[in-house]
Protein backbone atom coordinates (compact mmCIF):
# COMPACT_ATOMS: atom_id res chain seq x y z
CA UNK A 1 0.00 0.00 0.00
CA UNK A 2 2.97 2.30 1.03
CA UNK A 3 4.30 1.43 -2.69
CA UNK A 4 0.89 2.29 -4.08
CA UNK A 5 0.93 6.12 -2.71
CA UNK A 6 4.12 6.78 -3.85
CA UNK A 7 3.62 5.55 -7.14
CA UNK A 8 0.79 8.31 -7.57
CA UNK A 9 2.89 10.69 -5.52
CA UNK A 10 5.71 10.58 -8.53
CA UNK A 11 2.70 10.61 -10.91
CA UNK A 12 1.21 13.90 -9.97
CA UNK A 13 3.45 16.60 -11.31
CA UNK A 14 2.35 14.83 -14.65
CA UNK A 15 -1.25 14.80 -13.87
CA UNK A 16 -1.26 18.75 -12.57
CA UNK A 17 0.39 19.62 -15.81
CA UNK A 18 -2.40 17.51 -17.69
CA UNK A 19 -5.71 18.94 -15.71
CA UNK A 20 -4.10 22.56 -16.57
CA UNK A 21 -2.48 22.68 -19.76
CA UNK A 22 -4.35 19.62 -21.69
CA UNK A 23 -8.12 19.52 -19.62
CA UNK A 24 -8.61 22.97 -18.46
CA UNK A 25 -8.01 24.63 -21.83
CA UNK A 26 -10.08 22.29 -24.21
CA UNK A 27 -13.00 22.39 -21.53
CA UNK A 28 -12.79 26.48 -21.05
CA UNK A 29 -13.08 26.36 -25.18
CA UNK A 30 -16.14 24.30 -24.93
CA UNK A 31 -17.64 26.85 -22.59
CA UNK A 32 -16.85 29.54 -24.68
CA UNK A 33 -17.97 27.06 -27.97
CA UNK A 34 -21.40 27.53 -26.27
CA UNK A 35 -21.95 31.05 -25.52
CA UNK A 36 -21.77 34.12 -27.62
CA UNK A 37 -18.37 35.65 -27.43
CA UNK A 38 -17.46 38.66 -28.57
CA UNK A 39 -14.72 41.41 -27.34
CA UNK A 40 -17.36 43.50 -25.59
CA UNK A 41 -19.12 40.57 -23.92
CA UNK A 42 -15.94 38.76 -22.77
CA UNK A 43 -14.78 42.20 -21.51
CA UNK A 44 -17.99 42.89 -19.73
CA UNK A 45 -18.69 38.89 -18.83
CA UNK A 46 -22.21 39.37 -20.53
CA UNK A 47 -21.78 36.56 -23.06
CA UNK A 48 -25.22 34.91 -23.22
CA UNK A 49 -25.63 30.72 -23.77
CA UNK A 50 -26.50 29.83 -27.19
CA UNK A 51 -26.40 26.12 -26.67
CA UNK A 52 -25.14 24.53 -30.10
CA UNK A 53 -25.86 28.06 -31.90
CA UNK A 54 -22.46 28.68 -32.92
CA UNK A 55 -22.34 25.17 -34.15
CA UNK A 56 -25.44 25.35 -36.08
CA UNK A 57 -24.24 28.87 -37.79
CA UNK A 58 -20.72 27.46 -38.92
CA UNK A 59 -21.95 24.37 -40.64
CA UNK A 60 -24.28 26.68 -42.17
CA UNK A 61 -21.72 28.95 -43.19
CA UNK A 62 -20.01 28.55 -47.08
CA UNK A 63 -16.58 29.53 -45.78
CA UNK A 64 -16.85 27.02 -42.93
CA UNK A 65 -17.97 24.25 -45.11
CA UNK A 66 -15.19 24.99 -47.56
CA UNK A 67 -12.45 25.34 -44.60
CA UNK A 68 -13.87 21.77 -43.80
CA UNK A 69 -13.24 20.20 -46.62
CA UNK A 70 -9.90 22.23 -47.40
CA UNK A 71 -8.88 20.67 -44.13
CA UNK A 72 -9.74 17.07 -45.15
CA UNK A 73 -8.07 17.36 -48.31
CA UNK A 74 -5.05 19.33 -47.06
CA UNK A 75 -4.85 16.33 -44.77
CA UNK A 76 -5.43 13.63 -46.90
CA UNK A 77 -2.82 14.26 -49.75
CA UNK A 78 -0.20 15.74 -47.70
CA UNK A 79 -0.12 11.78 -45.20
CA UNK A 80 -0.65 10.57 -48.62
CA UNK A 81 2.57 11.97 -49.96
CA UNK A 82 4.49 12.12 -47.04
CA UNK A 83 4.54 8.81 -46.08
CA UNK A 84 4.65 7.21 -50.18
CA UNK A 85 8.06 9.69 -50.35
CA UNK A 86 9.00 8.82 -46.66
CA UNK A 87 8.98 5.43 -47.41
CA UNK A 88 10.62 4.92 -50.39
CA UNK A 89 13.25 7.07 -49.03
CA UNK A 90 13.53 4.70 -45.88
CA UNK A 91 13.49 1.50 -47.48
CA UNK A 92 16.55 3.21 -49.98
CA UNK A 93 18.57 4.47 -47.16
CA UNK A 94 18.29 1.45 -45.73
CA UNK A 95 21.57 -0.07 -47.41
CA UNK A 96 24.69 1.29 -48.05
CA UNK A 97 25.82 3.67 -50.73
CA UNK A 98 28.59 6.17 -51.14
CA UNK A 99 27.72 9.99 -49.64
CA UNK A 100 24.71 7.74 -48.08
CA UNK A 101 25.39 9.96 -44.61
CA UNK A 102 25.48 13.42 -47.05
CA UNK A 103 22.17 12.96 -48.29
CA UNK A 104 20.43 11.68 -45.22
CA UNK A 105 21.14 15.47 -43.44
CA UNK A 106 19.81 17.24 -47.15
CA UNK A 107 16.64 15.27 -45.96
CA UNK A 108 16.85 16.60 -42.88
CA UNK A 109 16.98 20.11 -44.22
CA UNK A 110 13.01 21.02 -43.55
CA UNK A 111 12.67 19.72 -40.12
CA UNK A 112 15.89 21.76 -39.16
CA UNK A 113 14.75 25.05 -40.36
CA UNK A 114 11.97 27.78 -39.12
CA UNK A 115 8.67 27.66 -39.97
CA UNK A 116 8.81 31.42 -40.51
CA UNK A 117 11.68 30.81 -42.79
CA UNK A 118 9.66 27.66 -44.80
CA UNK A 119 6.95 29.83 -45.04
CA UNK A 120 8.61 32.97 -46.48
CA UNK A 121 10.24 30.34 -48.98
CA UNK A 122 7.46 29.56 -50.45
CA UNK A 123 5.34 32.64 -50.32
CA UNK A 124 7.76 33.65 -52.91
CA UNK A 125 8.42 30.37 -54.44
CA UNK A 126 4.03 30.65 -55.75
CA UNK A 127 3.97 33.91 -55.92
CA UNK A 128 2.99 35.34 -59.64
CA UNK A 129 7.18 36.37 -60.16
CA UNK A 130 8.23 33.57 -57.82
CA UNK A 131 10.59 30.59 -58.90
CA UNK A 132 8.05 27.98 -60.20
CA UNK A 133 6.68 30.55 -62.12
CA UNK A 134 9.90 31.26 -63.50
CA UNK A 135 10.91 27.52 -64.09
CA UNK A 136 7.62 26.87 -65.96
CA UNK A 137 8.15 29.72 -68.04
CA UNK A 138 12.18 29.25 -69.03
CA UNK A 139 11.09 25.88 -70.19
CA UNK A 140 7.71 27.72 -72.42
CA UNK A 141 5.39 24.89 -70.63
CA UNK A 142 3.31 27.87 -69.66
CA UNK A 143 2.24 31.08 -71.53
CA UNK A 144 1.67 33.39 -68.62
CA UNK A 145 2.35 33.26 -64.72
CA UNK A 146 -0.18 30.74 -63.27
CA UNK A 147 -1.86 32.50 -59.77
CA UNK A 148 -0.91 29.50 -57.30
CA UNK A 149 -1.82 31.44 -54.21
CA UNK A 150 -4.05 34.32 -55.39
CA UNK A 151 -6.55 32.41 -57.59
CA UNK A 152 -9.44 30.92 -56.13
CA UNK A 153 -8.43 27.43 -56.34
CA UNK A 154 -5.16 26.49 -56.41
CA UNK A 155 -3.93 28.59 -53.07
CA UNK A 156 -5.25 25.24 -50.99
CA UNK A 157 -3.15 22.87 -53.28
CA UNK A 158 -0.25 25.29 -53.10
CA UNK A 159 0.03 25.27 -49.28
CA UNK A 160 -0.32 21.46 -49.33
CA UNK A 161 2.96 20.91 -51.60
CA UNK A 162 4.63 22.79 -49.03
CA UNK A 163 3.09 20.92 -46.07
CA UNK A 164 4.51 17.47 -48.09
CA UNK A 165 7.97 19.19 -48.46
CA UNK A 166 7.97 19.85 -44.52
CA UNK A 167 6.40 16.49 -43.26
CA UNK A 168 8.69 14.25 -45.50
CA UNK A 169 11.73 14.25 -43.21
CA UNK A 170 9.46 13.33 -39.44
CA UNK A 171 8.10 9.98 -41.73
CA UNK A 172 11.24 9.04 -43.22
CA UNK A 173 13.00 9.03 -39.15
CA UNK A 174 9.96 7.21 -37.97
CA UNK A 175 10.49 4.57 -41.09
CA UNK A 176 13.82 4.77 -41.18
CA UNK A 177 14.65 3.99 -37.48
CA UNK A 178 11.50 1.17 -37.57
CA UNK A 179 13.68 -0.68 -40.55
CA UNK A 180 16.66 -0.71 -38.86
CA UNK A 181 14.97 -3.40 -35.99
CA UNK A 182 14.03 -5.86 -38.59
CA UNK A 183 16.97 -8.46 -39.03
CA UNK A 184 18.83 -8.80 -41.70
CA UNK A 185 18.68 -11.88 -42.18
CA UNK A 186 15.40 -12.54 -42.48
CA UNK A 187 15.85 -10.36 -45.40
CA UNK A 188 18.56 -12.86 -46.73
CA UNK A 189 16.95 -15.79 -45.92
CA UNK A 190 13.34 -14.21 -48.36
CA UNK A 191 16.53 -13.73 -51.11
CA UNK A 192 17.30 -16.74 -50.97
CA UNK A 193 13.73 -18.31 -51.08
CA UNK A 194 13.89 -16.57 -54.37
CA UNK A 195 11.75 -12.80 -53.04
CA UNK A 196 11.92 -10.31 -54.78
CA UNK A 197 12.57 -6.58 -53.76
CA UNK A 198 9.08 -5.70 -53.54
CA UNK A 199 8.09 -9.09 -52.47
CA UNK A 200 10.38 -8.62 -49.73
CA UNK A 201 8.57 -5.14 -48.71
CA UNK A 202 4.87 -6.23 -49.10
CA UNK A 203 5.09 -9.45 -47.27
CA UNK A 204 8.00 -8.98 -45.10
CA UNK A 205 8.80 -5.42 -44.10
CA UNK A 206 5.62 -3.81 -44.05
CA UNK A 207 3.87 -6.70 -41.42
CA UNK A 208 6.53 -6.09 -39.24
CA UNK A 209 6.19 -2.28 -39.86
CA UNK A 210 2.95 -2.04 -38.93
CA UNK A 211 2.65 -0.57 -35.13
CA UNK A 212 5.17 2.08 -36.62
CA UNK A 213 3.73 2.64 -39.53
CA UNK A 214 0.22 3.18 -37.88
CA UNK A 215 2.21 5.36 -34.87
CA UNK A 216 3.22 7.42 -37.99
CA UNK A 217 0.24 7.52 -39.59
CA UNK A 218 -1.34 9.14 -36.10
CA UNK A 219 0.87 11.47 -35.16
CA UNK A 220 0.81 12.41 -39.09
CA UNK A 221 -2.73 13.06 -38.58
CA UNK A 222 -2.85 14.81 -35.51
CA UNK A 223 0.00 17.47 -36.41
CA UNK A 224 -1.66 17.80 -39.96
CA UNK A 225 -4.90 18.96 -39.15
CA UNK A 226 -3.42 21.29 -36.85
CA UNK A 227 -1.27 22.66 -39.20
CA UNK A 228 -1.36 27.15 -38.37
CA UNK A 229 1.83 28.82 -38.60
CA UNK A 230 3.07 27.22 -42.51
CA UNK A 231 -0.59 28.49 -44.12
CA UNK A 232 -0.69 31.86 -42.41
CA UNK A 233 2.81 32.93 -43.38
CA UNK A 234 1.82 31.73 -47.30
CA UNK A 235 -1.46 32.74 -47.58
CA UNK A 236 -3.42 34.25 -44.12
CA UNK A 237 -6.03 31.95 -45.62
CA UNK A 238 -7.11 34.30 -48.64
CA UNK A 239 -7.59 35.28 -50.75
CA UNK A 240 -11.09 35.38 -50.16
CA UNK A 241 -10.97 32.76 -47.65
CA UNK A 242 -10.48 30.28 -49.71
CA UNK A 243 -7.29 28.71 -48.26
CA UNK A 244 -8.57 28.24 -44.47
CA UNK A 245 -7.99 25.33 -42.16
CA UNK A 246 -9.92 24.88 -38.82
CA UNK A 247 -6.33 26.36 -37.39
CA UNK A 248 -6.82 29.19 -39.50
CA UNK A 249 -10.08 30.23 -39.48
CA UNK A 250 -10.30 30.04 -35.78
CA UNK A 251 -7.85 32.57 -35.49
CA UNK A 252 -9.11 35.10 -38.09
CA UNK A 253 -12.50 34.52 -36.21
CA UNK A 254 -10.80 35.51 -32.81
CA UNK A 255 -8.13 38.25 -33.28
CA UNK A 256 -9.73 39.48 -36.73
CA UNK A 257 -13.63 39.68 -36.38
CA UNK A 258 -13.22 39.11 -32.48
CA UNK A 259 -16.13 36.28 -32.53
CA UNK A 260 -14.47 34.26 -29.81
CA UNK A 261 -17.36 31.82 -29.05
CA UNK A 262 -17.43 31.08 -33.31
CA UNK A 263 -13.83 30.98 -32.99
CA UNK A 264 -13.60 28.32 -29.79
CA UNK A 265 -16.53 25.99 -31.84
CA UNK A 266 -13.86 25.27 -34.59
CA UNK A 267 -11.51 24.45 -32.07
CA UNK A 268 -14.08 22.04 -30.83
CA UNK A 269 -14.72 20.84 -34.38
CA UNK A 270 -11.06 20.53 -35.28
CA UNK A 271 -10.59 18.13 -32.00
CA UNK A 272 -13.39 16.40 -32.65
CA UNK A 273 -12.08 15.61 -36.06
CA UNK A 274 -8.28 14.26 -34.81
CA UNK A 275 -9.93 12.18 -32.36
CA UNK A 276 -12.15 10.58 -34.71
CA UNK A 277 -9.13 10.07 -37.22
CA UNK A 278 -7.15 8.48 -34.36
CA UNK A 279 -9.72 6.28 -33.38
CA UNK A 280 -10.70 4.90 -36.72
CA UNK A 281 -6.72 4.23 -37.02
CA UNK A 282 -6.41 2.49 -33.66
CA UNK A 283 -9.47 0.40 -34.83
CA UNK A 284 -7.79 -0.56 -37.78
CA UNK A 285 -4.75 -1.89 -35.59
CA UNK A 286 -6.69 -4.06 -33.43
CA UNK A 287 -8.39 -5.27 -36.56
CA UNK A 288 -5.30 -5.78 -38.60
Amino acid sequence: MKGTKVAYFFLLPALLYVLLFGLYPLLYNVSLSLRDVTFITYIQGTARFVGLGNYRELFANPIFQRTFSNTLLFTGLSILFQFTIGFLLALLFNRSFPLKGVFQSLIMVPWVLPIIVSGSFFRWFFSDNGMLNGFLLAFRLIERPIPWITSGHLPIFSVTMANIWLGIPFNFVLLYTGLQGIPEELLESAEIDGATGWQKVLFIITPLLRPVILATLTLGCIFTVKVFDLVWIITQGGPGDVSHLFSTLSYSLAFNKLHFGKASAVLIVMVLVVALLTALLNLFQREV
